[in-house]
């Protein structure tokens, strides 16, 4: 008896290919926040790399502005019922930028890379449930899973799960050869990277999306200073901030020349708690904090007041979010102190808070010890640079070697499912080195919930699960979940089709200049 096949057409919500006639064509100039790490996505972790990847390369599934699930160089798909296989249908008339036709045996290539740990790939992660991937047709694969995984196609439209040319991959078996010789099938090809100066993409001419890009060329620059980035964007030495810092977004907006684009996040900011610190082992403590926290007055502090604060352990752009009411983490003093001293801590304690050392991260950081002082939380901050605070979290061993006591920090749930968001930071596999749970939390229930969500292809049981996880992280606050700031991109007022996606990557494959 053949599995029950759950049908899954995204034609409808296919990506728009008509659009208005372009103005004429011209360079985008777009200057950012730091500098690119290398251009092969299966071997990327940061979002600004994978910005400028998504210009060169494209994925089988994208999300949209609203972060739903658009078909790009796959049309559609089936599952059976519990996940285990998914058939995917191809676009036709696909060339990579090297002349390379794109099929079923480029996916099969790409797909294989990405599952092989032996290929030690960063996001190899991702895609270590993918037993095998079979050609079925010229413009049809099969995908079977070695478990349930429910998520599936949402971790295809994950920025890493990109087509590299199949005959690239071929020529540059070696990852640093191949992490600056990009060849995809998207609308740019890559010219130079002059590392610290700039990178140059291309008009791809032979790009399947008839009439696009409208622009000849993008040059991205690094300018890690915020005011020399706006004074850029002034004086017209750019035509786009990538991303507008928040406390300059009245300069641009007092500009008759510039625009603001502005969309919903799901970047949700937080401050993990060690629980296996004894104060933050009480549920009263950690709940006490999330009372203690004016969620409204910190977005003001640290994003000029725009985003929304969190209703839910789930930004409201991920896929089955569900706000939470219960407990009401709406700001009360005399409710944190009243846990506080049931707790035992009436006198409050000592504790250290990690951060990085940003200046809107340090500013949010000594506002958030303002507000704990308050209930007698005395928290010393710590901020660090990239690297030392990337290898003292990330990296120890043992959960009892552990140093963290709390961490304000943010996460992105880059395949805007439910699953990427709460497993790598809940649940008790994704302990600290295996993901990012910082918490060392641990709830049986919350494990269960969150494995029911992966087990079946059926979005009312993965809705219901994922339910079940939301209430239950929401009371026992492994962290206090603070907001979702808005994603800012300043730009000439001329200039569109260029914003950021909920994930935090900016998307300018639409610019137009009118």
């Amino acid at each position: 008896m053949h599995p029950t096949l759950v049908r899954k057409s995204l034609l409808a919500a296919g990506l728009a290919l008509c659009f208005a006639a372009s103005a004429q064509a011209k360079d985008l100039r777009i200057s950012m926040y730091a500098d690119v790490t290398g251009f092969d996505p299966h071997d990327t972790t940061d979002t600004l790399s994978y910005s400028i990847q998504s210009g060169i390369f494209e994925r089988l599934f994208q999300f949209d502005s609203k972060m739903a699930v658009v078909p790009v160089l796959a049309t559609d798909y089936t599952s059976n019922s519990d996940a285990t296989e998914f058939t995917l249908n191809l676009r036709h008339d696909v060339t990579f930028q090297d002349g390379t036709p794109f099929n079923a045996d480029a996916v099969k290539a790409n797909l294989d890379r990405l599952a092989n740990p032996a290929n030690h790939l960063k996001r190899n992660s991702l895609f270590s449930m993918i037993k095998s991937v079979e050609v079925v047709s010229p413009y049809q694969v099969k995908i079977t899973l070695n478990k349930p995984f429910g998520a599936m196609i949402n971790t295809l439209a994950h920025p890493s799960a990109v087509m590299h040319s199949p005959a690239s991959l071929k020529q540059y078996p070696n990852e640093q050869d191949l992490s600056v010789h990009p060849v995809g099938t998207g609308p740019f090809k890559f010219v130079e990277w002059q590392q610290g100066k700039d990178v140059k993409l291309v008009k791809f001419d032979n790009y399947w999306q008839k009439g696009w890009p409208k622009v000849d060329s993008v040059t991205l620059y690094p300018t890690p200073e915020d005011s020399t980035q706006v004074a850029k964007l002034k004086s017209g030495g750019v035509d786009a901030v990538y991303p507008l810092p928040s406390d300059l977004v009245d300069t641009v907006k007092s500009d008759p020349k510039l625009d603001i684009a502005q969309d919903p996040g799901i970047y949700l900011y937080y401050i993990a708690f060690n629980t296996q610190k004894k104060e933050f082992s009480d549920v009263r403590v950690r709940q006490a904090i999330n009372y203690a926290i004016d969620r409204n007055l910190w977005l003001k502090v640290g994003f000029a007041g725009l985003g929304s604060p969190s209703t839910s352990p789930l930004p409201k752009n991920v896929q089955f979010y569900q706000k939470q009411t219960t407990p009401d983490y709406s700001y009360n003093i005399a409710k944190a102190k009243a846990l506080m001293k049931e707790a035992g801590y009436e006198k409050g304690f000592d504790v250290e808070m990690w951060s990085s050392n940003k200046t809107d991260r340090i500013r949010s950081a000594q506002f958030l010890k303002q507000q704990l002082s308050l209930i007698g939380v005395r928290v010393k901050l710590v901020p660090m640079d990239a690297g030392t605070l990337t290898q003292r979290l990330w990296s120890t061993p043992k959960p009892a070697d552990a140093k963290v006591e709390m961490y304000y920090g943010a996460w992105s749930a880059s395949t805007g499912d439910a699953d990427w968001a709460l497993r790598p930071l809940f649940a008790t596999e994704s302990w600290i080195p295996s993901a990012y749970n910082v918490s060392y939390y641990s709830n049986k229930q919350v494990d269960a919930a969150i494995t029911a969500g992966l087990q079946t292809a059926d979005v009312e049981k993965r809705k219901a699960a994922y339910a079940d996880a939301q209430k239950l992280l929401w009371a026992d606050a492994p962290m206090a979940y603070l907001g979702v700031p808005d994603n800012l991109v300043g730009k000439s007022k001329d200039l569109s089709g260029v914003y950021m996606l909920a994930d935090g990557s900016l998307i300018f494959n639409q610019a137009q200049f009118k």
